[in-house]
């Protein structure tokens, strides 16, 4: 037998068989390209999602949903593939975790891409855009966003003969005179959680302030910082009973219910004021922002950014999809769905999208004047400090400054 020859043989055979896979492959990832897969989180907003990705013409979009608890360890293991080879071409992130990917190199900057694609990044919330830039950079796409309004039931502000409050020293007010007067008072989350704390970075915020100062400093003990704790005081004393144990569902349906003429909510719940079979007050109720002293609202921003991986196979394909997917006419469509809060400021001027979302135009504001938490492991640690402080100054009469100087000395040589 001719082994030389049977080798020759098989060596060739060899030689075609890696032409051939390779070719094969590189089909396989030409044809892929048809298709894009997007990672979000799962839940009835994705399941509108899939509905609407059918309309877009450049590729098949395949939404990958994912339960919260898991979405940031797949991302993050996502990540690891080699360039090109990333298993996402866009990934939607919270926007607390966006410091994080971009200090990683998970994800890139798209300003050339923008500007190659003729997309104005003027036409997003300010206060979210700014949330998803680092260093001078832009990082994704700003959407669904969620921040605390009031809501309040106009018949009730009537029937006492007060306005509505413009102001944090005017809500106070009103808050004190239906406590007094009509054995109500307002509706907040007291609870010792998140919610208690979103509610006193807004009163913060309002007044152009931050938990740092100019330097990067803390400043806990700041005019301002002592001022929203004392004023965050002020409401729980003038809240209705059972306020210590509400969080945000509670709270909205306190003053959906009419057991609250007034109550802080997170926009995410607003558009339940409109319906008839969770609301009593459809017809009458009105919506602000939580004002500081002087009237200006600005909200704590919790939103998403649809992002593009470092590892994604084109990213000139992910930045028209993201584009695509946070434009006006894609976005409109989310909103009238499922009442989604979008970053595109022009939807909440649309006639359509008012008439279904009556409250956007006050959530738009909030959210345009808004900041966000610092995305860093060591203020996650001063937020749980935050939120003890916040509910012993809701439970007890302790001085709102002292609680607030005990978390200023705990924190003081801590680097956020």
């Amino acid at each position: 037998m001719n082994y030389k020859l049977i080798a020759r043989g098989l060596g060739v055979l060899l030689v075609m068989a890696v032409v051939v896979t390779g070719a094969f492959a590189a089909g396989s990832r030409e044809e892929s390209r048809n298709e894009l897969v997007i990672s979000r989180w799962a839940g009835p907003h994705a399941d509108d999602l899939k509905d609407v990705v059918r309309q877009y013409g450049a590729a098949n979009v395949v939404v990958d949903d994912i339960d919260f608890g898991s979405l940031r360890q797949r991302q993050q293991t996502s990540f690891q593939a080699t360039s090109g080879r990333g298993s996402y071409d866009a990934v939607w992130v919270a926007n607390q975790w966006m410091q994080e990917y971009v200090d990683a190199g998970y994800v890139i900057a798209i300003d050339d891409l923008a500007a190659e694609h003729g997309v104005d990044l003027s036409m997003y919330a300010d206060g979210l855009l700014a949330g998803a830039q680092f260093g001078g950079g832009t990082y994704g796409l700003p959407t669904f966003a969620q921040t605390l309004i009031l809501a309040y039931d106009t018949e009730a502000f009537e029937r006492a003969g007060l306005e509505p409050p413009t102001t944090s020293d005017e809500l106070v007010e009103a808050a004190r005179y239906f406590y007094e007067n009509e054995g109500t008072g307002i509706a907040v989350p007291a609870r010792q959680g998140g919610a208690a704390n979103n509610l006193y970075s807004q009163l913060l915020f309002s007044q152009g302030a931050y938990y740092f100062d100019d330097d990067g400093n803390l400043d806990l003990t700041s005019d301002e910082s002592i001022y929203a704790a004392t004023t965050y005081q002020q409401l729980v004393r003038y809240s209705v009973e059972g306020t210590l144990t509400w969080h945000h569902d509670e709270t909205a349906e306190a003053v959906r219910m009419q057991r609250a003429p007034i109550g802080t909510v997170i926009s995410g719940l607003a558009n339940q004021f409109s319906d008839p079979e969770r609301s009593l007050i459809v017809d009458t109720v009105g919506y602000a922002g939580i004002a500081g002293p002087d009237g200006h609202a600005a909200g704590n921003n919790n939103f998403w950014v649809w992002a593009i991986p470092a590892n994604a196979p084109d990213p000139a394909a992910s930045f028209q999809l993201i584009s695509w997917l946070t434009s006006a006419d894609t976005e409109k469509q989310m909103t009238l769905l499922n009442q989604q809060i979008s970053a595109v400021t022009s939807i909440a001027n649309d006639p359509e999208v008012l008439e279904a979302s009556p409250f956007l135009p006050v959530v738009m504001e909030v959210l345009g004047n808004g900041r966000s938490d610092p995305a860093s492991a060591n203020f996650l640690d001063l937020r749980e400090a935050l939120i003890v402080g916040l509910s012993e100054i809701a439970s007890t009469d302790v001085d709102p400054a002292a609680v607030m100087q005990r978390i200023q000395d705990e924190f003081a040589n801590v680097d956020f």
